[in-house]
């Protein structure tokens, strides 16, 4: 029992002093009176911190959430898994098989099977030649489901040979109206031989497709399957079968499954393979950033030594009292490490809750500059009769691929940022609170 007492004793006097520690370090946050509440150095401390953690959380954020957008836009309109020819060198695809076709619906996880013909060729409308990727799909009468929901029109099927969808920003670009006649011209038989002609074709345009990603939607169109292999002259063929799972985060297991039960002669690629070169740009870029903006937290540490090298300057004077009653080398360490810990803590949760706002907000933030901008802008042009301003797009599709900035935040890696933060400002009072542990208590009094 005497023991128990004893042990009690030792854990409140180890609390009670821990606790004077951080009173002492909270302190030395403090200017004097005459400078303010906070000194500039300090101040200048947290807000190197604030800056890092924000700005980190903020690009991390967009990056993810840029990157989860267009993998998901890319993923929703071409697949998650095709099937294709592995030594098939004739750009008319290969001879359909309609057995292999219901052998990988049988697959467990595989939603649906398509074949589908795409191909490169030159869009002719009004006198304008644009080249485009253009992909036949689904029959007369029919749509596949994976598509119809992209649809901006009534009517979203085929009802007739010769029509088809064209994406809402090319339309936009080249004026083309539903019920406009389009012209396309393809290329035929084997690149390179003598066979080799132009196949064109008349089309009306049955309607538009938005699917948020700008590259298809000025780039890419649909038309039944039937009318493409007419076109490029590949009747009876396609260039792959289009998968769609009931997970995208197994289509690598689904893939494999399909390799192990489906001839050699076939190759089974997932989006994240068939797109392999964007999607690691894309990582690339985020590595990159993370990375610099790192360095922008490790620069506060080198701030927060500086600070705190001149606070033990300053209260050397005071380091020597503390001393001279009886605080322990390691008392006076750990006061000035609790000092970089409050800095790396204020900054770090101030950064946090403001990063996290702002992402969440980003939209809305960037729509509203635009419109100070622009109003501003106007505003300025009509007063020095400059003539009409034009209107300025912060996030331009034609730059950034997708409509907005999307965000995605992931708690794990906020959680990470903020406490490699309170971290690093920790170990940044490391060697300036060693040194004044070292101060010689005489020398600090007489010293003022």
């Amino acid at each position: 029992m005497l023991d128990k007492c004893r042990l009690s004793i030792y854990d409140a006097r180890v609390m009670i002093k821990r606790l004077f520690e951080l009173f002492i370090g909270f302190r030395y946050l403090k200017s004097k009176k005459s400078q303010g509440f906070i000194s500039f150095n300090t101040f200048l401390s947290v807000f190197m911190v604030f800056i890092g953690v924000f700005i980190l959380v903020v690009v991390i954020s967009v990056m993810n959430g840029f990157q989860s957008q267009i993998k998901d836009k890319i993923i929703d309109v071409d697949s998650h898994i095709t099937v294709t020819k592995e030594f098939e060198s004739n750009p008319s695809g290969f001879i359909y098989d309609e057995k292999l076709t219901q052998k990988i619906k049988s697959v467990n996880g595989v939603k649906s099977a398509l074949p589908y013909f795409q191909g490169n060729g030159l869009l002719k409308i009004a006198g304008d030649i644009k080249p485009v990727i253009l992909r036949g799909f689904g029959d007369i009468g029919n749509m596949p489901e994976q598509f119809q929901k992209f649809i901006k029109s009534e009517n979203n099927k085929f009802d007739k040979s010769g029509e088809i969808f064209i994406g809402a920003e090319m339309a936009n670009l080249h004026n083309i109206e539903s019920g406009d006649v389009v012209e396309l011209i393809v290329p035929r038989g084997k690149i390179g031989s003598d066979s080799m002609e132009p196949g064109i074709g008349r089309f009306k345009v049955k309607g538009f497709f938005k699917t948020g990603y700008y590259e298809y939607d000025t780039s890419l169109l649909f038309i039944s399957l039937t009318d493409a292999q007419n076109l490029f002259g590949a009747r009876g063929r396609v260039s792959g079968i289009s998968i769609k799972t009931d997970d995208i985060y197994k289509i690598n297991n689904y893939a494999q499954k399909l390799r192990d039960m489906i001839d050699f002669r076939y190759s089974v690629m997932t989006a994240e393979e068939k797109n392999g070169n964007l999607f690691y740009a894309l990582k690339l870029e985020k590595l990159i950033m993370t990375v610099i903006l790192f360095l922008v937290i490790v620069s506060a540490g080198f701030t927060i030594m500086g600070t705190l090298a001149m606070v033990v300057m300053e209260k050397r004077r005071t380091v020597g009292i503390l001393k001279s009653l009886g605080a322990t080398p390691q008392s006076i360490m750990t006061i000035f490490v609790m000092e970089g810990f409050l800095i790396g803590l204020a900054g770090s949760i101030s950064g946090v809750i403001c990063g996290l706002a702002f992402s969440l907000n980003l939209e809305a933030i960037i729509a509203f500059a635009e419109k100070v901008i622009n109003h501003t802008g106007a505003f300025i042009f009509n007063f020095l009769n400059m003539g009409q301003f034009v209107s300025i797009s912060l996030v331009p599709q034609n730059v950034y691929y997708i409509e907005g900035i999307p965000t995605q935040i992931s708690p794990e890696f906020v959680a990470f940022i903020g406490s490699f933060a309170v971290f690093l400002s920790t170990l940044s009072a490391v060697f300036p609170a060693w040194h004044a542990s070292r101060l010689n208590p005489v020398e600090t009094i007489r010293y003022e």
